[in-house]
C-alpha cells in the first residue's frame, strides 16, 4: 500500500474514532489499535496546564549520531526554533552531550530561543540504556548535564532509541518525565517513579504533507481530554539540504492548529516538563470528574 493510500486508511479510522456515538469509546480502541496506537484516554478530567481540556507537546531528539546527520540535525533545529517562535510554542529537547558539543551554533540557537524551551537529556553519547549498567548510565547523564549549561537542573529525559531500562537511575538523578516507546492516545501516566508522556505521531522524510492526518490525530487527542505528544529529529525534516517542504505541507499547519485550539481555550500548547509538573501538582490535588 502507498503513501497516500495508508495515510487515506488512517484518516478513514480517525474520523471514524472520533465519532460521538453509543460505544464510541470501544470503536475509537478497536480503530487506534489497529493504528498500533493504545487507546486510553482519562475517564476523569486531568489537569493540564492553564487547566484545558487537553495538552500538545513536542519533543525532539538532538542527536547526529552519523557523520551524514551532521548537517541536517543542523538545519531542523533552526526550522524547528523558528517555528516554535512564529507560533509561541514551546519545545522539548532531548540533547545529547556530544552532539551539543560538535554543533555549538544549533544547540546555543534553541537554548536562546525567546519562546522557553524544555531541555533534557539523551544521555551524553546515545549509549543503548538497555544494554548498559546502571553505573553507565550514570555517568552519561551527568557527563550530558556537565555539558548542557544549565541553570536549572533538567527534568526530561528520552531513552536512545526509547529503549528503557534502568528507571531508578534516573530517577534518582532528578527526572520527572521520559517518552515511553509505546504511542498511546492517553493522559500521562505515572509510571517507574516518573511520569511516561505517552507519543503520538512520530514525524520523519516520510510524513511530507501529512499536516491535515496529523491535525486529525491532534483532534482527536482533544475530543479525549488526552495529551498530544508529537516528536522529530531535526535531521529528519530534511531533504535535499532544506526543511523547507516539511514545514510547508506538514509541520506548519500542525502548529497553526495548535495555536487555533489554544486560542480557543482547548488546548495548552506546552512541554513535557510542565506537564508532568503540573501532573504531580493534581496528584496532591485532585480535579472534579469532567463530562466526556
Amino acid at each position: 500500500m502507498g503513501v497516500h493510500l495508508k495515510r487515506k486508511a488512517k484518516a478513514v479510522a480517525l474520523e471514524a474514532a472520533s465519532w460521538r456515538v453509543p460505544g464510541g469509546g470501544m470503536v475509537a480502541k478497536s480503530l487506534m489499535n489497529r493504528l498500533k496506537t493504545d487507546f486510553n484516554p482519562p475517564t476523569t478530567a486531568v489537569e493540564y496546564p492553564g487547566q484545558t481540556r487537553a495538552a500538545a507537546c513536542m519533543s525532539i531528539d538532538f542527536d547526529a549520531n552519523s557523520p551524514q546527520r551532521k548537517a541536517a540535525n543542523h538545519v531542523g533545529t533552526f526550522a524547528l526554533v523558528d517555528l516554535s517562535e512564529k507560533y509561541e510554542i514551546p519545545l522539548t529537547w532531548a540533547i545529547c552531550g556530544k552532539d551539543a558539543e560538535a554543533d555549538q551554533d544549533a544547540y546555543q540557537r534553541l537554548k536562546r530561543s525567546t519562546v522557553r524551551p524544555d531541555i533534557g537529556v539523551h544521555t551524553y553519547s546515545h549509549i543503548d540504556v538497555s544494554k548498559s549498567s546502571a553505573e553507565e548510565v550514570e555517568a552519561e547523564v551527568k557527563r550530558c548535564i556537565g555539558t548542557l549549561g544549565l541553570s536549572t537542573a533538567p527534568r526530561t529525559f528520552v531513552f536512545p532509541w526509547n529503549r528503557e531500562a534502568h528507571f531508578p537511575v534516573i530517577a534518582k538523578l532528578g527526572f520527572t518525565s521520559y517518552r515511553a516507546k509505546q504511542r498511546a492516545i492517553s493522559a500521562p501516566v505515572r509510571s517507574n517513579g516518573m511520569w511516561n508522556i505517552p507519543p503520538v505521531y512520530y514525524i520523519d522524510q516520510k510524513s511530507i504533507g501529512a499536516g491535515e492526518l496529523v491535525n486529525k490525530y491532534l483532534d482527536l487527542c482533544v475530543r479525549y481530554r488526552s495529551v498530544f505528544h508529537l516528536w522529530t529529529h531535526p535531521w529528519g525534516l530534511v531533504e535535499d539540504g532544506t526543511a523547507a517542504v516539511m514545514v510547508r505541507t506538514t509541520l506548519e499547519p500542525v502548529f497553526s492548529h495548535m495555536k487555533d485550539l489554544r486560542e480557543a481555550g482547548l488546548l495548552s500548547t506546552t512541554t513535557m516538563a510542565d506537564i508532568a509538573a503540573c501532573s504531580s501538582e493534581s496528584e496532591l490535588n485532585p480535579v472534579i470528574p469532567a463530562n466526556a
